[in-house]
């Protein structure tokens, strides 16, 4: 049995268990807490391909602001 029958949406047993330094690429937003990887792995330069294949298939985009907001939080708070 594999182990991708067995784990949740948004889990990846090479991030959680086998590269922990992975999780530095996860953004969370500060307000809603929603998380996504960090679009720095998308640069041509970056170089664990291993890592950016996980991040991409497991979580979706999310870009932060300066002030760790997702684009959501930020649309919302600047309607204030």
């Amino acid at each position: 049995m594999s182990h991708d029958n067995h784990t949740k949406r948004g889990f990846s047993l090479h991030i959680e268990k086998w590269n922990g330094a992975a999780k530095r690429y996860i953004n969370t937003c500060a307000i809603c807490g929603r998380t996504g990887y960090s679009p720095v792995i998308e640069n041509d330069d970056f170089e664990d391909a291993v890592t950016h294949r996980e991040l991409i298939k497991t979580l979706p985009r999310l870009e932060l602001d300066g002030l760790g907001r997702c684009d959501q939080c930020a649309r919302v708070q600047e309607k204030r």
